[in-house]
C-alpha cells in the first residue's frame, strides 16, 4: 500500500489555450522568443538536485528567457530564482536532466530548442558550475562545438563529468581536474533519437547508455536498433552491444527515459514504454522487472535511503502514478496517483525525481501545454 499527501509549488501561475489552434507544428523558435507569455511562462522543470547542507531542492527548467535554474527552500517553501540569465548565453534554454551537487558545487548544462538554423550564430552547450556558498557562476567548457548538451551525470570518485550531447548525439567527458574536454564517440544514427535520458556510472566507474544502429541498404531501422553500451575510462574502449532493453512488443522500441544506479550492484531503467528493467554491470543481463503503468513514460527513478525501496513516476497526460518497488523481493509495492487532494490539480507528465533524507518526494513537471510546469511534493504517510 502506498499513500501520500501531495503539495504543490509554483514559479508562475498561468493559462495557455491556443497550443492546437495556434502552437503545434506551426511555431518555430523565433515565434516563442517574441511571444511575451511563451517566452517568460512557458517552463517545464527539467532537472532536480538535492543539496543536504542548505535543505533545498534546486531546480533546473527549460525556458526561452534564459533564467534556467530556481531553487526550493523546503523550510520556507519558497521558490526563488539564482539569476541565471545574467550568465546566460541567448540561446542558453534548459538544464535538461543536467544538474550534479558536490559539495557546495552545482554542476550544469545547457540544452536547446532553437534549430538548425541558427547554428552559426549558437556556439554550442555550455558546461557551467554554481558555488551555492557564494551565488557565484562559471564558464567551465564548450564540451563539442556547436553540440548542445542533453544531460551530464557526474563521477565524484575521479571528478569527471559525463555528458550526451544532440544534435547530433554524441557522448563527452570532461576532466575537472584537468579542465579538459574530450569527445569520445557518436551514438546516433541520426535516423531517430537513440540515448538515454542521462548517462549512468556503474560501481567500476564504467558508463553505460544505449546508441541507435543504421542498417546499411536499409530503409528503416528496425526494432531493435536502440542497443546498450558500456564506456570503460580505464581502457578508453566501448562495447556495443547487440541488444537493448526489454521490450513490451515488436513495435516497442525499449527506448530508455531514465537510468539510475541503485546502490546495490544494478542500474535500474524506465523505458518509454512504462517498463521497470534491471542491467547487471558485471554481465551485461537485462531483465524486465514490471510494468507499473497502463500508460508509457517511467521518466523518474530514485532510492529512499529512509525506507530503501525505489521509487518512480509514471504515466502521462494527466495520468501520472507514484509507485515504490522492493528490489530485494522484485516486488511492486504500491502505487498511486499524484494529485493534490486541495485542489485537483494533476501533473501531467513527470521528467525527474529526488528523494530527501526524511523520505519526502520531490518531482519536477515537464512538458504541459497548458500551463507552467509545477514543482510536486510527496510526503510519504
Amino acid at each position: 500500500m502506498l499513500n501520500f499527501k501531495v503539495n504543490t509549488y509554483k514559479i508562475y501561475d498561468v493559462k495557455f489555450d491556443n497550443w492546437m489552434k495556434e502552437v503545434h507544428d506551426k511555431w518555430v523558435y523565433d515565434d516563442f522568443i517574441n511571444d511575451e507569455a511563451y517566452r517568460k511562462y512557458w517552463i517545464s522543470l527539467t532537472s532536480l538536485a538535492y543539496h543536504k547542507k542548505s535543505d533545498s531542492v534546486f531546480l533546473g527548467i527549460g525556458s526561452f528567457s534564459n533564467e534556467l535554474l530556481w531553487k526550493f527552500d523546503r523550510e520556507t517553501k519558497k521558490i526563488t530564482s539564482l539569476g541565471y540569465e545574467k550568465f546566460a548565453d541567448k540561446y542558453d534554454a534548459k538544464f535538461h536532466r543536467s544538474l550534479e551537487i558536490d559539495g557546495d558545487i552545482l554542476y550544469a548544462a545547457t540544452a536547446l530548442l532553437h534549430d538548425v538554423d541558427k547554428q552559426f550564430d549558437a556556439k554550442g552547450g555550455r558546461l557551467v558550475s554554481y558555488d551555492i556558498s557564494t551565488n557565484q557562476y562559471k564558464l567551465l567548457s564548450i564540451p563539442v562545438d556547436r553540440v548542445y548538451i542533453q544531460s551530464i551525470t557526474l563521477d565524484r570518485v575521479n571528478k569527471v563529468i559525463y555528458g550526451y550531447g544532440a544534435s547530433p548525439e554524441v557522448f563527452w567527458s570532461y576532466d575537472l581536474k584537468k579542465n579538459k574536454s574530450r569527445f569520445i564517440a557518436h551514438i546516433g544514427s541520426g535516423m531517430e533519437f537513440a540515448q538515454a535520458h542521462n548517462p549512468v556510472i556503474d560501481d567500476e566507474g564504467r558508463v553505460w547508455g544505449t546508441y541507435g544502429i543504421l542498417r546499411a541498404f536499409a530503409y528503416d531501422v528496425g526494432p531493435d536498433s536502440i542497443r546498450l553500451f558500456c564506456y570503460d575510462p580505464g581502457s578508453d574502449s566501448m562495447e556495443f552491444f547487440k541488444y537493448g532493453l526489454p521490450k513490451e512488443n515488436y513495435e516497442d522500441k525499449a527506448r530508455p527515459d531514465t537510468s539510475y544506479n541503485g546502490g546495490d550492484g544494478y542500474i535500474y531503467f524506465g523505458t518509454e514504454a512504462g517498463t521497470l528493467a534491471r542491467l547487471d554491470p558485471k554481465s551485461g543481463e537485462v531483465k524486465k522487472l514490471c510494468k507499473p503503468t497502463d500508460s508509457r513514460r517511467l521518466a523518474g527513478l530514485a532510492r529512499s535511503e529512509k525506507d530503501g525501496l525505489l521509487y518512480g513516476t509514471c504515466g502521462e497526460g494527466y495520468q501520472t502514478e507514484l509507485f515504490a518497488y522492493d528490489t530485494e523481493k522484485e516486488k511492486l509495492v504500491g502505487k498511486k496517483p499524484i494529485i493534490n487532494s486541495e485542489t485537483g490539480e494533476r501533473p501531467v507528465r513527470i521528467h525527474q525525481i529526488v528523494i530527501t533524507e526524511d523520505g519526502v518526494i520531490y518531482a519536477g513537471e515537464n512538458d504541459n501545454r497548458d500551463r507552467p510546469g509545477y514543482l510536486w511534493e510527496c510526503v510519504l504517510e
